[in-house]
């Protein structure tokens, strides 16, 4: 009850949420990518329009025109003839219309295929810092949901449209038929069908608003409930912390918090439904009671009363699809909306035309810098200036949560600062390409990603061998330290990693796959080299081999290297300590222990059990 409680004060303190697009422009909008992409849909659900009106004809005067013909004429051939074409008109025009569904359904699947690739495609090529913010990571949940099946998104609105225009002349057909009973039962029908659409209305309305909270528990729980239980790598965590009871517990704390919450809706639609049944109730049982004291009064024969009867129970069924196909219609525009509104999410960095990137070595300048993450409580950089000189080699130390990895990111422009300038060969990120900057940068990073194709192809960072200087491929992996490991492979560079993807794959240790993300940055050859951590898995004798390469690896390009092994850093030009979200020490190995500071102290601590006798 208190967590009930607790939604229902952040739902009434959080504005509102109002779609940025209406409905006209969300038509407009599916209609054009459909015309791009499965043109026919367009025009198909046309065709479904006189195949229902047909049937739904059938439908009505099948039963009268049967009595009729048993109640006038005695001949059996005669009324197996009208009975058996009519059933034979009713299977033909099914036949018809469940091919054209199907091929509806096909189409309308493709297009939303093409929904879920464009949504894919915005997310690889996005300004990467945008969804550290909740706001977005909202909106892309939102988006996720509008095109998660074959029942949202709006591609059903040609089939929707259809279904309405057929729906809207079975109401002429019925309704005329209805009106010759009396014409107040057709008003009587309308005006419940406006009550039920209001309590509809308010349904949808209040459901669409609290969407993120239900994405929101979703998430939650496709977490645990998937993620940790099928991923591999959660595993051995699990079991050796004896962690499955926190686990489950938490998982029954979400699944509680999901089905109150599923509760909240479930009342809501119960309070729709019973309104609904109260309007049939009075609405069809006052028509059904006319209809009968007409009956009884001798006034109608017994084919009139079952047409009569067809026609008013057809009516409430065509009136209840037309709400509902009205309804989808503008769910679909909601989703729609949100679809397109996670679309156009940008960043501040310029993804036009920018000025000449550097084309050697260059400088980089911090003018004031101060960073928080959108989550954060405190600055991780705070007023941090400094320039590192086109081809100078910096360590860059410090305890964890410094901010080391933070300040390389936007270097890289992966993050933006929240005040100040970073200048790249004396220019800002903002007169670059954005996708020119990524070019100059490469990255041995902490957490990685390895696609599941050959060593090679994930070393060369493409898809088609065609595109691999094996040259170069060669040098980069001799200099990375991985040509005995792949010369050990029978496929050697042709290697394919991943054994769940690749049946004749492999799976690298954490030393070999370092040494591949390094040849991965030798093979780029970029113009500024960020190693972070590079050698946090390597054995001794590995690392030692890279501290003596590093003037090779780093030749030709400016370069940051970030290391906790302080001793390590001796052969950088200069070390830049950050402490506090600030850059605290700069300066030589050298100079900075002669001047005892917060360096001297960490290198001190590090160094004395390596000098240390054993006992």
């Amino acid at each position: 009850m208190d967590e009930e409680k607790r939604k229902k004060a952040r739902r009434e303190k959080e504005e509102k949420r109002k779609p940025k697009y209406g409905l006209f422009s969300c038509v407009g909008y599916i209609y054009r990518l459909l015309w791009r992409t499965e043109r026919g849909l367009v025009f198909t659900g046309i065709v479904t329009v006189p195949l229902t009106v047909t049937l739904s004809a059938l439908a009505l005067y099948t039963p009268p025109t049967v009595l009729r013909a048993l109640e006038q004429y005695s001949s059996f051939s005669y009324v197996a003839w009208v009975i058996f074409g009519l059933l034979f008109a009713k299977l033909l025009f099914d036949l018809a219309n469940q091919i054209v569904t199907k091929k509806i359904e096909s189409s309308e699947h493709f297009v939303l295929m093409q929904m879920q690739y464009v949504l894919n495609i915005y997310r690889r090529t996005c300004d990467w810092y945008v969804d550290l913010y909740p706001e977005v990571v909202k909106q892309n949940e939102r988006a996720d949901a509008a095109v998660g099946n074959n029942h949202t998104a709006g591609v059903h609105f040609p089939m929707d449209f259809a279904n309405l225009l057929g729906t809207i002349l079975n109401f002429i057909l019925f309704g005329s038929v209805v009106s010759m009973l009396h014409p107040l039962i057709i008003a009587l029908l309308v005006a419940g069908c406006a009550v039920n659409y209001a309590a509809g209305a308010w349904e949808r309305k209040r459901n669409w608003e609290e969407r993120d909270i239900q994405n929101s528990m979703d998430k939650k729980i496709k977490y645990i409930s998937f993620l940790l239980s099928q991923d591999f790598q959660y595993a051995k965590d699990i079991r050796l912390y004896q962690m499955q009871d926190g686990i489950h517990s938490r998982f029954l704390n979400l699944l509680k918090q999901a089905h109150q919450t599923k509760k909240v809706m479930e009342n809501r639609s119960i309070f729709a439904a019973v309104i609904g049944f109260l309007v049939v109730l009075v609405r069809d049982g006052a028509a059904y009671a006319f209809l009968i004291y007409k009956a009884a009064a001798g006034e109608i024969d017994a084919a009139s009363f079952v047409l009569y009867f067809s026609a008013i129970t057809s009516m409430s069924g065509v009136m209840n699809s037309i709400l509902w196909t009205v309804s989808r219609v503008l769910d679909g525009a909601l989703q729609v909306s949100d679809f397109r509104e996670v679309l156009e999410v940008t960043g501040k960095l310029n993804h036009g035309n920018g000025i000449p990137t550097p084309k050697s070595p260059f400088s980089i300048e911090f003018k004031h810098v101060s960073f928080r993450y959108p989550k954060g409580e405190k600055n991780v950089l705070d007023d941090v200036s400094f320039r590192i000189e086109a081809g100078e080699k910096v360590a860059l130390v410090g305890m964890n949560g410094a901010g080391k990895t933070t300040l390389t990111m936007l270097m890289c422009g992966l993050l933006l600062p929240d005040q100040g300038d970073i200048l790249l060969d004396g220019h800002t990120l903002y007169e670059y390409n954005r996708d020119e900057i990524y070019k100059l940068f490469g990255l041995v990073p902490q957490k990685f990603s390895l696609l599941p194709v050959s060593i090679a192809k994930n070393i060369a960072s493409v898809i088609s061998e065609e595109e691999i200087d094996y040259n170069r491929l060669t040098e980069s992996i001799e200099t990375a330290g991985l040509a005995e490991k792949i010369a050990s492979l029978k496929k050697g560079v042709d290697t394919p990693l991943n054994r769940e993807i690749n049946s004749d794959g492999i799976e690298l240790s954490g030393g070999e796959t370092q040494k591949l993300l390094l040849a991965r940055l030798l093979y780029k050859k970029p113009r500024c080299m960020i190693l972070d951590e590079p050698t946090a898995a390597l054995d001794p004798i590995a690392e030692d081999r890279i501290y003596r390469k590093y003037n090779e690896i780093a030749a030709g390009a400016t370069s940051i290297f970030i290391s906790h092994r302080l001793a390590s850093t001796r052969f950088c030009d200069r070390i830049f300590l950050l402490d506090g979200a600030r850059l605290a020490e700069v300066g030589t190995h050298k100079d900075l222990m002669e001047a005892g500071g917060k360096y001297r102290e960490l290198f001190d601590v590090q160094s004395k059990y390596y000098k240390e006798k054993p006992q």
